[in-house]
């Protein structure tokens, strides 16, 4: 799900261009703040594995024109509001914009006005303020079912998404019939269940939209999307936390598809018949419709669980606006000799867009 950029725009990522960013406050759908002036202190964070998967701090400053929230109502105010941030990207004359998400405003932890004093008035002659921000996730997170709900009966999966999301919904995995037997504890929960049905995880767009991006792509994909150039932080470590046999099944249009694949040379000390023993990792996807799919990937994720010994990996690297949670890439770390491709579980970009981001992945290989 990498954003695709001309190639114009990842050259000039990795070479001289005058970075920058841009916010623009939002009620709804009503612009009501444009050009927020943002500073290049704190970071946007992005976590796979966390019901709200983006978080960010943000400073804000200016000289003049106070944006500092009095009222509920006010562009910056905690109540609904929401910044639409983006990466700004500057060549000569020309610009790109790398939209980074739509975020709620969670929280202002802090924020002042300067004053100069006048014998009849006191004029504000500059401001600050500090914005904890959380992407719509939590929107979802807080408006629960005030009564049990189930699936509406006829419903695909997508059409129940739809029906449970307040927000616009952006479908990207094949649709399906709802399993049997499901049940809502929350809205996000119902969400996830619905998405999980579709071999998915629940996933935003950078402008806001629910989505789904597919589920441990790191044990099937043998295509990286990006390469990126950084400074690989991978500890070489032995443990027992790989397996040696894995079964993987797939139902779909009523068919059962399963294969299974055992590591049984004995010239190996991690087979089945040496005194290890059996170790079995299960995997289900529907998106694996046919049953060469099915063996492909018994194959595949044989391949990576049984090699793993130190699955996340953090990688320094020059700030990658384009590259998205769930993203299976190749990471070169020229200086080292070494490279990983694996899927992205976390992203940090500091707002000071010349230091270098945090990505970590689940490693499906090193090399």
């Amino acid at each position: 799900m990498v954003l695709q950029l001309e190639p114009e725009l990842l050259a000039a990522l990795e070479e001289n261009h005058e970075p920058g960013w841009r916010a623009d406050a939002f009620y709804g759908p009503t612009l009501t703040a444009a050009d927020v002036p943002l500073t290049w202190d704190g970071s946007l964070t992005f976590a796979g594995d966390a019901q709200v998967q983006g978080r960010g701090t943000v400073r804000l400053a200016r000289d003049n024109d106070s944006l500092v929230p009095k009222a509920k109502t006010d562009p910056l105010a905690p109540f609904g509001q929401e910044l639409a941030i983006t990466r700004t990207v500057t060549v000569g004359s020309k610009t790109w914009d790398i939209p980074m998400g739509r975020f709620r405003i969670f929280e202002v932890p802090s924020m002042r006005e300067y004053l100069r004093l006048y014998p009849s008035q006191a004029q504000v002659i500059g401001w600050d303020a500090e914005l904890s921000l959380r992407d719509r996730f939590e929107a979802i997170i807080a408006d629960d079912f005030l009564q049990t709900e189930a699936p509406k009966p006829g419903n695909t999966v997508w059409q129940e998404i739809r029906r449970l999301s307040p927000y616009p919904i952006v479908q990207s995995l094949p649709d399906a019939t709802i399993p049997a037997g499901v049940a809502y504890k929350s809205r996000i929960d119902a969400i996830e269940v619905l998405m999980a049905a579709l071999g998915g995880v629940p996933h935003l767009t950078r402008q806001g939209a629910l989505t789904a991006r597919p589920a441990d792509v790191w044990l099937t994909a043998t295509e990286p999307v990006a390469t990126v150039k950084g400074v690989i932080d991978l500890d070489d470590s032995l443990s027992m936390d790989f397996y040696n046999q894995v079964q993987v099944t797939s139902s779909t249009g009523g068919n059962d598809l399963v294969a299974v694949a055992r590591i049984t040379d004995m010239s190996n000390p991690i087979a089945v018949g040496r005194p290890i023993g059996g170790r079995t990792y299960r995997y289900s996807s529907p998106l694996l419709d046919t049953q060469e799919k099915v063996n492909a990937a018994a194959k595949t994720v044989l391949a990576r669980v049984s090699g793993r010994q130190s699955r996340s990996v953090r990688v320094s690297c020059l700030p990658r606006p384009d590259l998205e949670l769930g993203d299976y890439i190749k990471v070169v770390d020229e200086g080292q000799g070494r490279e990983v491709v694996g899927e992205v579980t976390s992203m940090t970009f500091p707002m000071n867009p010349t230091d270098a981001m945090t990505v970590e992945l689940i490693a499906a290989e090193t090399r």
